[in-house]
């Protein structure tokens, strides 16, 4: 099922979502999932790069704009997606990975946006 995104918030952060996908790509990533829920939360991207997993949760907002889309990682935001990310290894047998946030900056104009990288394990 294709997902429909009606808000401005969601459609802004299916951008986000894709631009990391593309930067990701870009710098040697092999995308393995997008939107991965299990009964712990949601995954919004799981990557593969030389043998190691790493998920991704990502933050998005418009560059200029007064709200900085870091700050939205709560320490309860991360220790949900923490564990939803776990709770994955468990299922698929993964020992060895990576958990980060990534904080996307969307340009108002159309250029490059800006990604950080915020480790989370």
């Amino acid at each position: 099922m294709i997902r429909q995104f009606t808000s401005k918030n969601q459609r802004i952060g299916e951008r986000g979502e894709n631009e990391a996908v593309v930067y990701l790509v870009k710098h040697g990533f092999s995308i393995v999932g997008r939107n991965i829920s299990n009964k712990y939360g949601e995954i919004d991207i799981v990557a593969k790069k030389k043998g190691t997993v790493y998920f991704y949760e990502v933050k998005t907002g418009l560059e200029g704009s007064w709200f900085n889309p870091g700050e939205n990682m709560t320490e309860k935001k991360i220790r949900k997606f923490l564990v939803s990310v776990e709770f994955y290894c468990l299922v698929n047998r993964i020992k060895e990975y990576e958990a980060e946030a990534l904080i996307v900056r969307l340009p108002v104009k159309m250029e490059e946006a800006i990604i950080e990288f915020l480790p989370l394990s």
